[in-house]
């Protein structure tokens, strides 16, 4: 197991061996997407062709993935194929799939580029989970990749190396006030920081560092964009449909780029699934206790959970998910007005009435 960060450098050397399987997994979105877009466009230049993508939900089918991936000797071209298990829960018959796919892969030569590479994405994995046959089973065989949030007082350090990458040169004040300005927020990070270099015509080639001062992060990263990201975030725990709307309309005015909205809808949906299913539990009262929900929150949070019960959010979860493949290119791919399309309607259904019966 390895931290995408070490991940990451690996992929920029050509001679680093191809695995059968890899297992990318975390809690931090910008470095799972880091990590993904890296061994893709290394298994692209390959000779991989991106194949089928699953998404692994209640009564998967199991067998059908299993199919494709015997069926690979019927292919001449090298593909990848990824499945999608946000919950890390892949059930009796999928851990056996895994297991199986692993000893396959062991017997194949070391020296010689698999047919099929499979990709596996989960989110956060617990240490119970960590333990399980098919994880150990994928790390014996392949690579199991760790996407760690960046601790907010090392997002100062985190800055100014990705700046470095971008051809910027930070100061410690400068990175500082953008790791505040971002409020621990990687993608939105990387996004002002490409803005940056953008603006100040960095050149990477040349090793020609700009160098950015705190009076520049002012001038440049308002923090207009993320007081309305947030201000969304509440209008919709409120049902506050038009506003909602509204905001959305203003955040892509203020150029926020499509990912990192997204970013905050499936961190709401995921917070919501996990009330709904505590509470089911217990009282709504140890709930919020054992989310860490701020007692100035819980109103919001409680009026969100009055309109839409666990499947509610389970299937608006799928949904933001289906979108973000879509922005990745990974599903059919949509025209930057599409894509603002059905973010609308993921917000529309995220702050409107719409129980559903479980």
């Amino acid at each position: 197991m390895i931290l995408s960060s070490a991940f990451l450098t690996q992929l920029q050397n050509e001679a680093l061996s191809v695995q059968p399987v890899y297992l990318l997994y975390g809690e931090e979105p910008f470095f799972l997407r880091e990590s993904y877009d890296g061994l893709r466009a290394k298994l692209k230049r390959q000779g991989y062709l991106t194949g089928d993508v699953y998404d692994v939900e209640a009564h998967f089918d199991w067998q059908a993935l299993q199919m494709e991936t015997q069926a690979g000797s019927l292919f001449s071209d090298q593909r990848m194929i990824v499945v999608n298990m946000p919950k890390g829960s892949p059930g009796r018959e999928g851990g056996g799939f895994i297991q199986d796919w692993c000893t396959f892969a062991q017997t194949l030569q070391a020296d010689v580029l698999p047919e099929m590479v499979v990709v596996f994405q989960c989110e956060r994995l617990d240490s119970r989970q960590l333990k399980s046959k098919w994880v150990t089973a994928i790390e014996s065989a392949g690579l199991v990749v760790q996407a760690k949030p960046v601790p907010l007082n090392a997002l100062p350090s985190w800055c100014q190396q990705k700046g470095q990458t971008l051809g910027l040169q930070l100061d410690l004040d400068a990175a500082q006030l953008l790791a505040e300005r971002v409020e621990g927020n990687l993608l939105a990070a990387d996004q002002e920081l490409t803005k940056l270099s953008l603006v100040f015509g960095s050149d990477v080639a040349n090793a020609a560092l700009v160098t950015i001062s705190v009076e520049t992060i002012l001038e440049q990263v308002v923090d207009q964009a993320h007081y309305q990201l947030f201000a969304l975030s509440s209008a919709l725990l409120k049902g506050q449909v038009a506003y909602s709307l509204q905001m959305l309309m203003r955040l892509r005015e203020e150029g926020l780029e499509p990912p990192i909205i997204l970013w905050l809808l499936s961190k709401e949906l995921r917070q919501l699934i996990e009330l709904s299913q505590r509470a089911q539990q217990g009282s709504m009262a140890q709930a919020f206790k054992q989310c860490r929900i701020w007692q100035s929150k819980q109103s919001e949070y409680t009026l969100a959970l009055k309109r839409q019960n666990l499947v509610g959010w389970q299937t608006l979860l799928k949904l933001a998910l289906t979108i973000d493949l879509m922005i990745k290119g990974i599903r059919p791919t949509l025209t930057s007005e599409e894509v603002w399309l059905e973010m609308s309607q993921l917000v529309l259904k995220m702050a409107s009435n719409h129980a559903t019966d479980s």
